[in-house]
């Protein structure tokens, strides 16, 4: 068997970065991948931790024109959000930065053309910051 067969989340990964290095190569954004995960010895753990390592980041962030962001969280079928996950994904959402959960090539794409396609908005407020909606998350707190 295949090392696609037994760990589909990352065949889904090498797919979204060999699609993010094309968009990269014509200008539309940068992006990087978080390394999170891992099994650590408990003083490493710790001192990840004290660095600022924290559970619930996506796989992907993406760095597009104007100062905004993006978040994917790629997740093979049947995978599901860890509570950090779902944790980190309710913060930058409240923040106003775009999140998407993929769980094939085609989401991805979906997600990152919608984002390329979006005007830059000047009124977002922190610099940074791309709401996804027109509510600003400070005025309803």
């Amino acid at each position: 068997m295949s090392a696609r067969c037994h760990r589909p989340e990352q065949a889904i990964q090498r797919a979204a970065v060999q699609y993010l290095r094309l968009m990269e190569n014509l200008g539309e954004l940068t992006f990087f991948h978080v390394p999170n995960g891992g099994r650590r010895s408990k003083v490493e753990a710790g001192i990840f931790k004290g660095l600022g390592v924290r559970a619930g980041v996506p796989d992907l962030v993406l760095l597009f024109p104007g100062g905004r962001t993006a978040f994917i969280e790629l997740k093979a079928e049947g995978g599901r959000l860890s509570t950090s996950q779902r944790a980190f994904r309710n913060t930058v959402e409240y923040l106003g930065f775009p999140y998407a959960e993929c769980r094939d090539l085609n989401a991805v794409e979906l997600f990152v053309r919608e984002l390329i396609a979006a005007p830059i908005r000047r009124d977002a407020g922190a610099a940074g910051m791309w709401p996804s909606g027109d509510v600003d998350p400070k005025a309803s707190a």
